[in-house]
């Protein structure tokens, strides 16, 4: 019996021996684990932010400055607590959602009159940069959460694409000796471009809000 113990003790010693490193191992990971999702949602609060402040810009030049609109955008600045955060964005809301629609429809309007028809728009390139270092490291989150940072990932170098075609579009309007016609043309390709980006930072921020409701 004494034996039988003394083996026990030895082949108890012998499997902890071996799955203490795979013990410690998965400790680690899943401390890593919780350290990067924190980073990563700070990241995307942070994208989201942006995101929805060149929507502000496109439609108050572009398109249309609603109730629908700041509701929405009263819904992201409640949630943005990052350091560059503006507390005066959201104090300004409140006073707009008070207005008339007759009211909204002239500040619409003002706001598009106090912004030149001509002028380009500064679209800036995103990068997910604590994403983009922690692809590995995906796997050890769940699935929903993954495909979610994924599309947001693919969608952002879609964005990129579009910024890029509408600032094109704005350089080429400016070319010497551009025809009227050409113009014309360019400028309307510039105008399109700066909607079909907010419709889709629009998809964006949707997408983004999904992950920090889980």
């Amino acid at each position: 019996m004494i034996i039988n113990r003394d083996i026990l003790i030895l082949v108890l010693g012998w499997l902890f021996g071996l799955l203490s490193p795979i013990i410690v191992d998965a400790i680690r990971n899943r401390r890593e684990s919780i350290i990067i999702k924190k980073a990563l949602i700070s990241e995307l609060q942070e994208f989201r932010y942006r995101l929805m402040l060149n929507v502000y810009i496109i439609e108050s030049k572009h398109g249309k400055l609603d109730h629908e609109f700041f509701e929405w955008a009263q819904t992201i600045l409640s949630r943005y607590t990052s350091i560059n955060s503006s507390g005066s964005l959201l104090k300004a809301i409140g006073p707009l959602l008070k207005l008339t629609k007759d009211e909204m429809a002239s500040y619409s309007e003002m706001a598009k009159q106090q912004r030149k028809s001509n002028s380009g728009i500064s679209l800036k390139k995103h990068s997910l940069s604590i994403l983009n270092t922690n692809m590995v490291v995906l796997a050890r989150f769940d699935s929903i959460f993954q495909s979610q940072l994924l599309e947001v990932r693919t969608r952002m170098g879609f964005l990129n694409e579009i910024a890029d075609e509408a600032r094109y579009y704005y350089k080429l309007s400016f070319q010497n000796g551009i025809t009227s016609e050409n113009y014309e043309i360019a400028n309307t390709n510039m105008i399109n471009s700066y909607k079909f980006y907010a419709s889709q930072a629009r998809g964006i921020i949707l997408i983004i809000g999904k992950i920090l409701n889980n």
